[in-house]
């Protein structure tokens, strides 16, 4: 009775979720409506611009005037936009400290800095300036778990807690007036930080991974001329350790630029578009990413761009548009290259790439920024008054797959470079950017008919992050490999499929599975389920995650091959693995027979034998659908 009982709440949980896909794959081919407009999608957070996993932009909320926007890792991209209207300049893009140079750069914006740790509790007075270190260890920043990680990690950290004291030189404080001075970290997972002993901010506070915290007037006061002290304390509570932080200044170059206020923000499943009032003229800003369009070979295209169209109703107005990139935030670099080419102008550093038409575009480079400006004519036809800016990125890293280099989807052939692919989208950006906004008019549309604005809000903005995460690769037997940085996980790919599922994307739900058939159908794959993952990029040689958490693998898997079948009606894609399918299920039926269901409380959905009847009944369906199709 109890076992019945359970099953049953099983069984409930799973018409639930049958109910949802069926509303779904109603939604995905119910028959289009025509709308007069794009129905308003706001999120509290979304990229900007998917380009590849190193380099897509994202924003929080509506606060693209209001600070930086940022990469994936949370590491800020340092872009500015300004909007010159008869002299008088206006921030549309970027924070109110619009440069800030280094004083105590972190880590990741230089070769490492040198500073006094402690693994055990010091004793009180640690944080003060004249507290004496001399019996500290000493070690170059960032600290860390494990050098490798994704951030420039000097020394190790393998404990709880770590206590860190970077001695600060300040040759002259005056340099410090009338300019804000901030604070910048980066931890995982809990900080304190003081400086010259004076409390700043605190574990109860932080929450994210990356900070920017301003001092206070009384705490600049305070800075001296010769030896200054940050102070942080650091608590690993799981997974990666990491900390650095440093000390940055206010640089004024764009101090008088008032922020532009925004009348309008909306964001569909391509594009992003932000209108904004600078004085008497209207700014419209669009961030579009032409990788998401359906067409097969601009998959995974390095490139985005950016928009932008003024207008106004009273009349011609001298008009001057401005991008600013801090190139030595980013990659620790100044030099920046720049050449015209084709009627182009490109500006390089390390792999980012950056483009704007050469007729009436400057290019300047100091202190290792990289400004490109254009001259805008206003009111005198509709190619006077607008732009583009493109944006491209070049991964150094190959990827590696059972011994293949794998290449990407844009570059199979391996002999395109991405300034060419940029020239080629900035010589059609307008037909592009038309193409885009019919599918944001279709997904729109169908997001809100199966369901509401708080549905519309997940999904289109999921549709471009999971474009963002992942790399496009061309595998042989022109097969489409879709890998993040974990590749093949089967969790995130599980978590992926809805938002494919509602777009009907069941290429790239096949992208996500083949790679993960492929590794188990090799002869050095000999388990009764799939791998949890196969390896960390550039390289798929073995599983990360220590744990294989089989059941749950398998499940998915059977799961998600279920869903490819019933969206495109064909059981040929289940055909082709079938052997490991029914192994699969052959396993998750014999770790039943061994469970023992409990009498009391309720199943989580990600328990193993929700799983487990789950993946089973994914089995059963794919029978059913085996005999029909």
């Amino acid at each position: 009775m109890e076992i019945k009982t359970h099953i049953g709440l099983i069984m409930a949980w799973r018409i639930i979720i049958i109910s949802g896909i069926i509303s779904l794959v109603y939604a995905c081919s119910y028959s289009e409506k025509k709308i007069s407009h794009l129905s308003g999608v706001v999120p509290s957070e979304h990229t900007l611009l998917a380009i590849t996993p190193d380099v897509s932009i994202k924003v929080i909320g509506d606060s693209l005037n209001k600070s930086y926007p940022q990469l994936r890792t949370g590491k800020a991209f340092p872009i500015t936009g300004i909007l010159c209207v008869d002299s008088k300049a206006y921030r549309f893009m970027g924070g109110d400290s619009l440069r800030i140079s280094p004083l105590a750069p972190l880590s990741e914006d230089t070769i490492g800095w040198t500073g006094k740790y402690s693994f055990l509790y010091p004793g009180k007075g640690w944080e003060q300036g004249k507290y004496n270190d001399s019996l500290w260890s000493g070690g170059n920043g960032a600290f860390g778990s494990a050098k490798g990680y994704y951030y420039p990690v000097h020394t190790l950290w393998g404990v709880e807690n770590i206590y860190v004291r970077r001695h600060v030189n300040v040759d002259n404080k005056d340099v410090l007036k009338d300019h804000k001075v901030y604070v910048r970290y980066v931890c995982d997972d809990r900080i304190k930080l003081f400086c010259n002993g004076e409390y700043l901010l605190g574990e109860e506070t932080v929450l994210s991974r990356t900070g920017c915290y301003r001092l206070t007037d009384g705490t600049v006061a305070q800075i001296v001329n010769g030896d200054n002290v940050l102070a942080a304390y650091c608590r690993n509570t799981g997974g990666p350790a990491l900390l650095d932080f440093g000390l940055y200044i206010e640089n004024k170059t764009y101090a008088d630029a008032e922020p532009a206020t925004l009348k309008k923000m909306n964001v569909q499943a391509t594009q992003t578009q932000f209108i904004f009032q600078c004085g008497e003229v209207e700014l419209q800003i669009d961030f579009v990413s032409p990788s998401l369009s359906e067409k097969w070979d601009m998959t995974g295209w390095p490139v985005g761009f950016i928009s932008y169209q003024v207008c106004t109703e009273s009349g011609k107005h001298t008009v001057e548009i401005l991008f600013d990139v801090d190139t030595e935030w980013m990659f620790g670099k100044r030099k920046i290259d720049s050449w015209a080419e084709q009627d182009w102008r490109f500006v390089k550093s390390d792999s980012l790439y950056l483009a704007m038409t050469a007729d009436e575009t400057t290019f300047s480079c100091m202190d290792g920024h990289a400004v490109l400006s254009q001259k805008l004519y206003v009111g005198n036809g509709e190619d006077r008054n607008s732009g583009v800016l493109l944006v491209g990125y070049e991964e150094g890293q190959v990827l590696q797959y059972d011994g293949e280099v794998l290449s990407p989807l844009w570059n199979s052939g391996g002999t395109r470079e991405v300034k060419e692919l940029m020239k080629s989208v900035g010589n059609r950006y307008k037909e592009l950017k038309a193409e885009c906004a019919l599918l944001d008019s279709r997904w729109n549309s169908k997001a809100f008919q199966a369901g509401n604005k708080a549905f519309a809000e997940r999904m289109l903005p999921a549709y471009r992050n999971f474009v963002s995460s992942h790399r496009f690769m061309s595998f042989s037997g022109n097969k489409l490999f879709c890998l993040g940085d974990t590749l093949g996980n089967v969790r995130e790919a599980y978590k992926s499929f809805p938002v494919l599922l509602s777009f009907h994307r069941t290429d790239w739900m096949r992208g996500l599975l083949d790679p993960i058939f492929e590794y188990c159908e090799d002869i050095h794959w000999s388990k009764k389920y799939p791998p949890y993952d196969i390896g960390l990029y550039p390289v798929a040689s073995k599983q990360v995650k220590l744990e294989d958490c089989a059941v749950e693998a398998a499940a998915n898997m059977l799961m998600m091959t279920t869903a490819v079948v019933e969206a495109e009606q064909d059981f040929s894609y289940a055909d082709i693995h079938w052997g490991q399918l029914c192994l699969w299920a052959s396993y998750l039926e014999e770790r039943m027979k061994n469970m023992i269901f409990p009498s009391v409380g309720l199943l989580e959905h990600d328990d193993e034998r929700v799983k487990c009847v789950l993946g089973l009944m994914a089995y059963r369906k794919l029978i059913q659908l085996k005999g029909s199709l």
